[in-house]
């Protein structure tokens, strides 16, 4: 058995394409991922699954994610949309969110960053610069990148966000 020195989060996939899901699950599991992909097919199914809702209550089977890909060309709630939803929840503002699409629209790519996309990623045409980049992403995303807690740090209260602050500045000063 492989023996794995991170832990494994959580990717939900938000694209409606069926092919690319699959392709992109493979992807994961060849880089090193056991159980890689949640998949929805589109905003709307996302918002029901990252609130708990209708067929995604389950917390067991449907966890939350640490990470969202989303596609930007969508039915019913595309990728933007969904964007915009989340920056009005606080209390998903800790997810990693990528957009992973077939547009490089340099307009689409402004606005996903101003809407809170951590990284915008075109989908490559060809599978092996396909998984190319989801090794790269793995290796950046998955294994190097220390993300928050879910509950995040704004909500200590001023003195302890002092406090941290000065004994981070301390530890750093006898190092």
């Amino acid at each position: 058995m492989e023996r794995r020195w991170f832990m494994e989060p959580v990717i939900l996939l938000i694209d409606d394409s069926e092919n690319d899901s699959m392709l992109l699950d493979y992807a994961f599991k060849k880089a090193g991922l056991a159980h890689p992909l949640r998949v929805v097919r589109d905003g709307v199914d996302a918002i029901s699954y990252l609130l708990g809702r209708g067929a995604f209550s389950d917390r067991v089977e449907y966890p939350l994610p640490d990470i969202l890909l989303i596609d930007l060309n969508m039915p019913r709630l595309n990728g933007l949309e969904l964007l915009a939803w989340l920056k009005t929840q606080p209390d998903l503002q800790h997810l990693t969110v990528v957009v992973l699409t077939g547009s490089a629209r340099k307009e689409e790519i402004n606005i996903a960053y101003q809407m809170g996309a951590k990284s915008y990623l075109v989908k490559p045409s060809q599978s092996q610069t396909m998984q190319r980049l989801i090794d790269s992403f793995f290796q950046y995303w998955v294994v190097h990148n220390h993300p928050p807690d879910p509950a995040p740090s704004a909500d200590l209260p001023p003195e302890s966000a002092r406090t941290l602050g000065r004994n981070s500045l301390e530890s750093r000063q006898m190092i």
